[in-house]
């Protein structure tokens, strides 16, 4: 059964669960078997037809209509057949054997089925065999379904493809028959997808499972630790379209995957730096001051999702709304993300193999000026600013001409830094199968990916082994182990923030200065410098490295005793181990100067500088639930608790301990409702405001299913409507107690005895529609979110020399609406494709903030505007001549002291004459209110072509980033924050006498008043990137086949190969952040093939 998994992977019950679904169609099928049995002796069904040239397929498809027996058939023994048939009131059976007699086809007859087959001697008529091929082996097995624990099928029609022998599985499962070696034996059975085995030799016990085939409504999914069909949802949950975000595509974290999956979902990677490339992943926007990361649950437990390998994902879904996330309370104010892994299926042993090897380059890489244009450009800075001129024309010239490379240099620094060719590959190998008894998924993956950085570099292990065993039929155990470790290596150069120091080196360096003088002898190296910065090739060849050792062992434990057909137990025991080890190496160096010898610095030795940090985790859970169906109404209830304990190293200690209860209510499959209820106490708190209280209430209309709109047209019409309750204690431990200098034994920092947790109101309206036989489906929702005591630290302690806790004092009210289409189609037997667009908007506002505004740098938190807004100046364009007298410098409009032609014009919003801090004001938004996306996929026989399309729009960028390296992009030149290299862009657009109707002020080598806080360096950062573009081609079965593969498919991709955008110079994803790396643009060739 497909499963989409929704909520933690704690409950496999449902509205009705698997055991009674699968009791019943049992039950279902063997009461029709005996039905149409007596209904072929006594009362043969009898058919009408008559049909002039029409493909076999449609005949069979007709004769399928006017009975209520399912027919089963391969498509390829119907290819390219037509037929013409006169029935009057015909019997079934004869009739069809008369028809099918005339392409050398029969039929078989099954529980409940039929399945026409091939006739007798057709696989000699199609086929060539040697006498080898037709030697005979014996098969015989066992068939299951693909639950957990799984089933045996009764009725499945087993027959030879090619061939004539054909038997049915009995009522445990159980099948025998003889074929030709080296055929193929195919599986069909009403409500499953049909499968083929190539068998080469006999075969004593070839256990097959078969996937049930539903319908997109009856899909199972889990909402919030129970399993439902999808038709009985009322709350707001997603699903990521595994096929098209993760399967086949090289992904270096689970979380870039995100990208352009699910409506509401803001996700930004911001950086491609190895080992620092994970994405910023927002639900719904923001709704706090604080920490608006959603909670990810993996298994069931917390966990970094990038360290999970996207081989082993089964599914990845989005609680979004209260209804959908209560059940997990304190932690989902920013809503839920859960992924399960793959587990063992009953059946052949599988080998799967997924790799791919790919090369980087920079999306967005600064071109710099070179050498001469630098000198004309740097004394123009000084002699604006009243300086002297540094460079004589004599030296220009001789930079200009390269007549002595030593000591008149024109250095490209891009070029010896950046590695625009990087390598990136990926192998996972996945091993499964099993039996009844016992099934088991181990999977492996090796990554490597080298950075465009000097001697920056990740490598990282993963194992995973998720095991299944049934202690009997009604006693489960899951046992899953994971191992992995990240090696991680980077230039002794400060690493923060997804990115790297040596690109502020880098963007300050200028082309004046040499890499590397001349080897002496006797002496050792000798590198260029510029100020304090010693430059990138320094580092990489005598400067060590840092290096950054994470290990992760997790093991995950959980039972499940099914008491009762309708009562489960369940439990769970999760254990994990974090390190995290800091290694530092440098040998000792000395620098000197090239001329002199003098030495000017000396870098003293690291040898094995060493930090390590442990953290544990501890989870367990226990949880009852009972699930019933009766004429109309499927009820579910359940019940459980859980404890968790997390240690952060250095005595950093927190727990929590909950209990829930949720109910499910569904009458006709028309009427629902969802009920939900969730206690935490956190060990954050204090006294008497450590327990929170978490209640949700959905209510869900399936109207399609009334009466009065049975229209063919509409497959699903669903009105949903919820409400509750969510919470946030994502805060520092323990401050609601005041805190002791341990040097001193003096207090510290007061604590907050009163501090309690962000509490969040969400309402969600939703709709839910597909139509054409689900060929065009529709999502939309909108959503009200309302977050009260939001946590905010004064700016202003009550003592000058003792800090203040958090306070519960802010308000926040997101608003927001989302729309999702999806159109699936085929054109003929060999053409498919599928459109997924989707788009939202969303927008924040503070509504009450305790002695605010609180500003941080360019941001402030003020009520009546988004959280971190944008705050500074306003400008009107650049001071002209015509703003000054004729002396120049005397202004005629409000100007800051010593601007003059060229500088920044700012507006006196106050009308005081005067230029100051309160002619400051919110001048832009950084988050994005609208986030849009589309995938679209098209397939052709064995071919297949994909693409997304993924943007963002309605925010602003700033390079208000004073002396971080983004900043220097724009106010190069500027001697006050140690310089910066002009880009060409910058140097064609500078305001010159000559130039006056340019984009940016003059340069000045102090220019202060050019770089203050200001809309005048706010850009709009709406763009539209293509996430990826691929091409893959699906290998022909039959052929692999001969060499034990069966199927592979070999694909090409490229991400990040296109961005259109106005901003320049910048990636408008890469917001913040210092020494931001960027983007990586990645061509890739991977392999996908099972044995």
């Amino acid at each position: 059964m497909k499963k989409k998994q929704v909520g933690q992977n704690l409950s496999s019950g449902q509205l009705l669960s698997p055991k009674i679904r699968y009791n019943m169609k049992i039950g279902s099928l063997a009461i029709t078997g005996v039905l149409l049995s007596v209904s072929a002796l006594a009362f043969p069904q009898r058919i009408t037809l008559k049909m002039k040239n029409v493909p076999l397929k449609h005949f069979l498809q007709s004769v399928q209509k006017q009975t209520d027996i399912a027919l089963l058939y391969p498509d390829n023994l119907l290819a390219d057949k037509r037929v013409n048939v006169d029935l009057n009131k015909e019997e079934l059976v004869p009739a069809l054997r008369q028809v099918l007699r005339r392409f050398n086809l029969n039929i078989s007859q099954g529980v409940g089925q039929i399945t026409v087959i091939p006739g007798q001697g057709m696989g000699a008529a199609n086929t060539v065999r040697s006498a080898a091929v037709q030697e005979k082996v014996t098969v015989k097995g066992r068939i299951f379904n693909t639950q957990e624990p799984p089933s045996p099928l009764a009725g499945v029609t087993v027959f030879e493809k090619g061939g004539t022998a054909t038997t049915v599985s009995d009522n445990e499962g159980y099948y025998s028959l003889e074929i030709a070696k080296g055929s193929r034996l195919s599986f069909t059975a009403v409500g499953y997808l049909p499968k083929e085995i190539l068998v080469n030799k006999t075969e004593a016990n070839l256990t097959v499972s078969l996937k049930e085939n539903v319908s997109d409504l009856d899909e199972v999914v889990v909402v919030g630790m129970t399993e439902m069909q999808k038709k009985h949802i009322a709350s707001s949950v997603a699903s990521l379209d595994i096929k098209s975000n993760i399967e086949g595509k090289p992904i270096t974290n689970l979380s870039q995957s995100l990208q352009g999956g699910v409506t509401g979902l803001t996700v930004q990677q911001g950086s491609g730096l190895p080992g620092g490339d994970a994405a910023s992943i927002k639900i719904r926007g923001i709704s706090t001051l604080n920490n608006s990361d959603p909670l990810v649950l993996v298994d069931g437990v917390p966990m970094d999702m990038n360290h999970i390998d996207p081989v082993t994902v089964e599914s990845v879904t989005i609680l979004k709304d209260a209804a959908a996330a209560a059940i997990y309370g304190a932690r989902a104010a920013n809503g839920v993300i859960l992924v399960t892994t793959k587990r063992g299926k009953a059946g052949q042993i599988n080998v799967l193999y997924d790799g791919y090897y790919g090369q980087q380059s920079p999306t967005i890489l600064p071109k710099f000026v070179d050498a001469p244009t630098y000198m004309r450009m740097y004394n123009y800075a000084q002699v604006a600013s009243g300086g002297q001129i540094l460079y004589t024309d004599e030296q220009i010239s001789k930079t200009e001409s390269g007549e002595d490379p030593i000591n008149y240099p024109n250095t490209n620094w891009t070029d010896i830094v950046i590695d625009d060719h990087s390598p990136l590959t990926s192998h996972s190998l996945a091993v499964s199968g099993g039996n009844d008894v016992a099934r088991f998924a181990v999977t492996g993956n090796y990554m490597y990916q080298k950075g465009m950085l000097p001697l920056n570099k990740m490598d990282r292990f993963n194992i995973r082994a998720n095991t299944s065993v049934s202690l009997s039929k009604r006693f489960l155990i899951n046992l899953d182990v994971l191992g992995i470790r990240r090696n991680t290596l980077y230039p002794n150069r400060t690493i923060d923030n997804g990115g790297s120091r040596i690109l502020d080196d880098l963007y300050r360096l200028p082309p004046t200065v040499l890499p590397k003088y001349p080897q002496e002898e006797g002496w050792p190296a000798i590198y260029g410098r510029y100020a304090d910065i010693v430059n990138p090739l320094a580092y990489e060849e005598v400067g060590g490295t840092i290096g950054y050792q994470y290990d992760q062992a997790t093991i995950n434990l959980q039972p499940k005793w099914s008491i009762t057909d309708n009562l489960n137990l369940r439990g769970q025991f999760s254990y994990r181990l974090n390190s995290d080890v800091y290694k530092q190496n440098r040998d000792n160096f000395y620098f000197f100067d090239y001329y002199t010898k003098q030495l000017v610095q000396t870098w003293a030795v690291q040898r094995n500088a060493y930090s390590e940090t442990r953290n544990t985790y501890y989870y367990l859970s226990g949880a009852l639930d009972y699930n019933k169906t009766f004429k109309k109404h499927n009820i579910f209830a359940m019940g459980g608790f859980s404890v968790e304990k997390f240690n952060e190293g250095y005595w950093k200690e927190s727990s929590l301990v909950s209990s829930y209860a949720k109910a499910n209510y569904a009458y006709d499959n028309r009427y629902l409702a969802e009920l939900s209820f969730r206690a935490d106490g956190s060990s954050k708190f204090g006294p008497g405001k450590k327990y929170g209280f978490f209640p949700s209430i959905a209510l869900g209309w399936n109207l399609h299913n009334e009466s009065f709109l049975k229209v063919d047209a509409i497959s699903n019409l669903k009105l949903r409507a919820s409400y509750g309750q969510l919470g946030n204690e994502n805060i520092g431990l323990y401050l609601y107690q005041n805190l002791i200098n341990a040097t001193n034994g003096l207090e510290s920092v007061w604590g907050n005895p009163n501090i309690t947790w962000e509490k969040v109101n969400i309402l969600d309206l939703g709709l839910d529609m597909s139509i054409f036989k689900n060929k065009l489906s529709l999502t939309f929702d909108y959503y009200d979110k309302r977050t009260k005591d939001v946590l905010l630290k004064p700016t202003v302690a009550p003592s000058g020399a003792i800090g203040s806790a958090p306070l519960n004092a802010g308000k926040v009210n997101n608003k927001g609406m989302e729309l999702s289409l999806n159109y699936n189609d085929k054109i003929g037997d060999d053409f498919s494709f599928s459109i997924r667009p989707g788009i939202s908007y969303n927008k924040n506002k503070i509504t009450e903030l305790l002695g605010g505004p609180y500003y941080s740098g360019i941001s402030t938190n003020e009520v009546g505007y988004a959280i971190k807004s944008h705050y500074g100046y306003v400008t009107d364009g650049i001071l002209q001549y015509d703003d000054f007298a004729a002396d120049k410098k005397t202004a005629l409009v409000p100007a800051l002291a010593g601007e003059g032609p060229g500088d920044i014009k700012y507006v006196d919003l106050n009308g005081d004459g005067i230029i100051d801090e309160s002619d400051q004001k919110v001048i832009g938004d950084p988050t994005p209110r609208i986030n849009y996306f589309s995938n679209v996929s098209f397939s052709y026989k064995n071919f297949d072509f994909e693409f997304l399309l993924q943007g963002a729009g309605n925010h602003d960028y700033s390079a208000n980033l004073g002396g971080k390296s983004a900043g220097y992009l724009w106010h190069p030149l500027n001697l006050s924050a140690s310089g910066g290299i002009p880009t060409t862009y910058r140097a064609a657009n500078t305001w010159r006498e000559n130039n006056q109707d340019a984009i940016y002020p003059r340069l000045l080598a102090n220019p202060a008043n050019n770089i203050l806080r200001s809309d005048f360096w706010l850009f709009n950062a709406k763009y539209l990137r293509v996430k990826f573009i691929q091409a893959g081609y699906r290998f022909n079965s039959a052929y692999l086949n001969k060499y034990g593969i069966k199927n592979a498919r070999l694909y090409v991709n490229t991400q990040n190969p296109f961005l259109f955008t106005k901003l320049k110079m910048a990636d408008p994803e890469s917001q913040g952040g210092s020494w931001t790396y960027g983007m990586m643009r990645i061509f890739s060739v991977g392999l996908t093939a099972n044995f």
